[in-house]
């Protein structure tokens, strides 16, 4: 019965954990977009596909996710996970919120542009490792890259970077801003985003070890291996 009890709790703590991770990852791409010193690899695509159809850029976030969520499941012949959707589909309407209102600002003067390009970076780190925390659904770069790695046998950071690199190419020919903070972003959201994950996973175990006292008691070992894994 606690066991019961305490799932309802858990799995609401952890769904305002990812919808909050994906507000966080929406503001570090707008304000990345809003500093135009180079917007991160896949928003150089959205941006330049926005610019030749006249659909808004959260638009095309879901376009271009959808379609990847589809492959990856066409590939690994099963159908796609709620979570996954939603997941491209609330940060597609997050990012045209915040390209439509003023809570994020464009300035003028170069100290804030790039003060705002580095916000960006950490906040798009910040979120992808609050999302990812919360275990309720993988972004589409995430299934496919996965999905890839399994059918080619390349190492995960291969895989990623040839699809960073795909999407950075295309969308260098649609006319998306390509700039040296395109670049920062390749090399500082991993780390931020490593560092985001480590800390919300733990928490995650925590709300887990308090709010499923039965299941902490009965498989102390299982827990122990987990976090040896993830830290």
């Amino acid at each position: 019965m606690n066991r019961v009890k305490g799932k309802i709790p858990l799995f609401a703590a952890k769904l305002v954990l990812f919808i909050l991770g994906l507000v966080v990852l929406a503001m570090g791409a707008v304000s990345m977009m809003k500093a135009a010193l180079g917007a991160s690899s896949w928003d150089v695509l959205h941006i330049g596909l926005s610019g030749l159809s006249g659909l808004s850029v959260g638009i095309w976030v879901q376009i271009v996710g959808i379609l990847m969520i589809g492959i990856a499941c066409i590939l690994d012949r099963r159908l796609p996970k709620i979570g996954s959707i939603a997941n491209i589909v609330l940060i597609g309407f997050f990012v045209n919120i915040f390209l439509a209102s003023s809570i994020i600002p464009s300035v003028s003067a170069q100290w804030a542009r790039f003060a705002e390009l580095v916000a960006g970076i950490v906040l798009m780190g910040v979120g992808s490792g609050m999302y990812v925390a919360s275990g309720l659904g993988a972004g589409p770069r995430d299934g496919i890259t996965l999905t890839l790695v399994r059918l080619t046998g390349k190492s995960v950071r291969l895989v990623r970077t040839c699809l960073e690199g795909t999407a950075l190419f295309l969308g260098w020919i649609a006319g998306g801003p390509i700039s040296f903070g395109t670049f920062l972003s390749v090399f500082l959201v991993g780390p931020v985003m490593q560092a985001s994950l480590r800390f919300w996973t733990a928490q995650v175990r925590r709300w887990e070890r308090s709010l499923l006292p039965v299941i902490a008691v009965e498989r102390p070992e299982q827990t122990s291996q987990l976090a040896e894994k993830v830290s």
